[in-house]
């Protein structure tokens, strides 16, 4: 996962070189295979390599023709297809060409519009020096991350927050500059809610599938790919489908894993085994070695039981992270910063400590992430679908699949669809905590932050809830936490599940069977894998770790402390926290909340040091 940043004054300012030294040297870190940096009158590009794969062992030029300067973190998929069209329209492309220089080719014939062409998780900023325009986009689905500023003749962007944050123009003090909407949406929710917002008022980040230009004094922004609502894909056999999706998913995971070692997070589920069993498929020849987090006797856990034996069925070596040892707020790994970010996470140090675990094996790392999001049973809504399009015939075979393969789960499926037709409520908004500051509360409500309203995704004929769980901020979000900002661990986190062949698959062909408790994931397993692994329902955790650990040790390690009244002041009303914390181990996600606070401290404590 490569680094990069842009520095432009559209007032024709001159960049300085210590500046960009300064920029350069913040991100080091991210980048330990090469840096490289262009300076121009009023431009100034900077980069850092991380090595990760086959096609990025050489850190690409920032420029291939001294007119058009390009930093990106870029992994492109589909590129056979890219590159026929690439030579159709009369440029130079072919299969070894690193995902940078075909970009640039793209940019050449296409412009603003290469984006059309483009599949894959990206981020960039280009510099085209003819046009005096600065160009930058972000992958369809917030995989890479990138952010930006704009200034009163200042524009500074990077796929690193924490090098923007070190921009001596940025205003990032504590609190002073923090976002109010961000530290409300992190202490009520858990973290912030706007797709195009950080913890600082004056740094953005670029939304999913969105585009900004710079050119001629006039900002544009625009987002330069939706979901795909109008496919409608239909087999005569079911077994078509499994082996549609079957290629496409191998394909996925072989434009990911591009070089001859990875590591996989493998759990007892479907989602990641999926993805395992794709790898396996599609690149024999990878060392590929799976790990997996468990618990041992802080709270129940089967995940060792089940992750071995799909290890065993996969015929790949296994590594046990034990979490029973992890202690809450922690400090993080020595040498490694705080995230750029809070996370309400009080054992995310020990989260980083198993992702450089896992590092240690491969720079790459296999996750099967969103299989519960795309496989989102809806069978409710595409009976209705078959109903209005007067296909009796797929409707009767529908059914009798509904009953053969899920009769229970469709059942409550089938009754939470026609109870939202019958106008029962929606789940309300999380409360407000008591303990938020009356002068905080007073700002969010003179500023519209209650009436604030999300979003809403493209309608699909049948597919509703997956488009609602996919449009949400969570993507953008969890993808960030997986970014090594804050995992500090030197790798790359990989989701074949979040490729546009498959997500256009998927709201095209029907969700029954292929939905139905993941038949179509099932499907592709059975003569894998053990069947306890195959056959075995959704399994989450029973508990929250912090249950486990409260049990043993108390709460003593979650009161805040009195310099802390200093530091939350402006948001938290530190006397109307009960202290001690009161766990309610019936409803931990309510009394989960009441430990924002203190997740918010830590940050905070961690950025003012």
């Amino acid at each position: 996962m490569s680094s990069f940043f842009v520095i432009f004054h559209p007032d024709g300012r001159l960049v300085e070189p210590p500046l960009v030294a300064r920029l350069l040297q913040q991100m080091a870190w991210r980048g330990p295979d090469g840096q490289s940096h262009w300076l121009g009158a009023n431009v100034a590009l900077g980069y850092a390599h991380l090595w990760v794969d086959n096609l990025t062992r050489i850190p690409p030029p920032l420029t291939f023709d001294g007119q058009v300067w390009l930093a990106a973190d870029i992994r492109l998929d589909a590129r056979e297809g890219l590159c026929r069209a690439i030579q159709t329209a009369g440029g130079e492309a072919d299969q070894d060409m690193p995902d940078a220089r075909l970009l640039w080719q793209a940019y050449h014939l296409w412009e603003l519009d290469c984006l059309h062409y483009l599949q894959g998780d990206f981020a960039f900023a280009l510099w085209d020096a003819r046009r005096r325009r600065l160009f930058c986009a972000r992958d369809p689905f917030a995989v890479k991350p990138l952010y930006y500023s704009y200034q009163p003749g200042l524009f500074v962007a990077s796929s690193d927050l924490a090098t923007i944050c070190a921009h001596p123009q940025i205003p990032t003090s504590i609190p002073t500059d923090l976002d109010d909407f961000a530290v409300a949406d992190f202490l009520i929710e858990g973290m912030k809610l706007d797709e195009d917002g950080t913890f600082y008022r004056a740094i953005r980040r670029l939304p999913r599938a969105t585009a900004l230009c710079l050119e001629g004094g006039a900002q544009r922004q625009w987002r330069y790919w939706d979901w795909p609502t109008n496919g409608y894909l239909r087999y005569a056999r079911t077994s078509d489908y499994v082996e549609h999706f079957q290629a496409l998913l191998e394909q996925a995971v072989a434009d990911r894993l591009r070089a001859p070692r990875a590591s996989v997070l493998l759990s007892g589920g479907l989602d990641s085994n999926v993805v395992t069993a794709a790898a396996r498929r599609a690149c024999p020849t990878t060392d590929l070695h799976a790990f997996t987090c468990v618990f041992n006797t802080l709270i129940p856990d089967c995940e060792r039981h089940f992750a071995g034996l799909a290890a065993r069925g996969h015929g790949i070596p296994i590594t046990f992270i034990e979490q029973d040892h992890w202690q809450p707020y922690a400090p993080p790994p020595a040498g490694v910063p705080p995230p750029p970010e809070p996370v309400h996470e009080p054992f995310w140090n020990g989260i980083m400590e198993s992702y450089r675990q896992v590092g240690s094996h491969a720079r790459i790392v296999l996750t099967g992430q969103w299989g519960d999001e795309v496989m989102l049973q809806e069978t409710a809504p595409y009976l209705r679908d078959l109903v209005a399009r007067r296909q009796l015939l797929r409707l009767g075979e529908a059914l009798v699949a509904y009953f053969v393969a899920d009769v229970r789960n469709g059942f409550f499926s089938l009754r939470r669809q026609f109870g939202r037709i019958l106008g029962r409520k929606h789940p309300t908004r999380s409360e407000i905590p008591r303990w938020l500051a009356t002068d905080f509360v007073t700002r969010l409500r003179r500023a519209g932050y209650f009436e604030r309203m999300q979003p809403s995704p493209p309608q699909h004929p049948y597919r509703r809830l997956m488009l609602q769980a996919m449009s949400r901020v969570h993507l953008a979000n969890d993808n960030e936490y997986s970014d090594l900002s804050f995992t500090g661990a030197l790798m790359e986190t990989r989701s074949p599940l979040l490729d546009q062949r498959i997500i256009r698959f998927l709201l095209a062909a029907p969700t029954v069977p292929l939905c139905l408790d993941k038949w179509l994931f099932r499907e592709l397993l059975k003569d894998r894998l053990p069947r306890a692994v195959v056959r075995r329902a959704k399994s989450p955790l029973p508990q929250f770790p912090v249950t486990g650990y409260i049990r043993r040790h108390g709460t003593g390690w979650a009161e805040l402390p009195p310099e802390a009244r200093h530091h939350l002041a402006c948001f938290v009303n530190v006397e109307a926290l009960v202290i001690p914390l009161v766990w309610d181990a019936q409803h931990e996600a309510k009394s989960f909340v009441d430990l924002s606070p203190l997740s918010l401290y830590k940050w905070l404590q961690s950025k003012v040091v």
